[in-house]
């Protein structure tokens, strides 16, 4: 063998204890995957601030609700579509009652109710609520940190005072039912303590 095929040999051969080494899963990742596995979807839930004086009492569409079906034949003409009606609303075009979709939002600020009009929250789907089965006294206390980052990347909705104390903010990392390939989306509401609303959506690029 000549000087440049032996050279290529070697660079093209890996030891095969090297390999194991970078294959090996960290065991930080087997942690969250066991953590992850511990995950639930419930369809209600009671959100607090880190203040515990914003409150939200939010509730999706489940099984256990009436919502009618009706086939009519699409605007643009290509065919038959479903509609349902849930309490006398129509839900949004495309959507299925098991998209997702919230049927109540209640907001709390200092005990007191902040009524949000409905065109606020119940124009989109893509929601879940998450919970881990797992609670904070079950984890080690070197994985503390970690197992905190895991449970604030659960699908909830999250509630913020601003530092002024001025403004509340919810926000909820929600599946983009307007996009393919499970794409997801953050939806934001602004809050003053008067009860003007600001909504906000954001969509990050999509490939697909």
């Amino acid at each position: 063998m000549n000087r440049r095929a032996f050279i290529t040999a070697l660079a093209s051969a890996a030891p095969v204890g090297l390999i194991r080494a970078d294959q090996a899963e960290d065991p930080l990742d087997q942690l969250r995957a066991s953590w992850e596995s511990s995950t639930v979807f419930k369809s209600s839930g009671t959100f607090l601030s880190e203040e515990k004086n914003l409150r939200l009492e939010v509730a999706l569409i489940d099984d256990n609700d009436k919502v009618t079906e009706e086939i009519v034949k699409s605007p643009e003409d290509e065919g038959d579509e479903s509609v349902f009606t849930f309490q006398g609303t129509k839900l949004p075009r495309w959507l299925r009652p098991s998209d997702g979709l919230i049927k109540s939002f209640k907001f709390f600020w200092d005990e007191k109710e902040i009524p949000l009009e409905k065109r606020f929250w119940n124009d989109f789907g893509g929601c879940s609520i998450e919970e881990s089965t797992l609670t904070k006294d079950q984890i080690p206390e070197a994985q503390q940190y970690s197992f905190a980052n895991f449970l604030e990347s659960l699908d909830v909705p999250k509630l913020i005072l601003s530092a002024d104390g001025g403004t509340a903010l919810i926000e909820w990392r929600i599946r983009d039912t307007d996009a393919c390939c499970g794409h997801r989306a953050t939806v934001r509401w602004i809050i003053s303590k008067s009860g003007t609303v600001l909504r906000h959506r954001h969509t990050t690029p999509s490939g697909c």
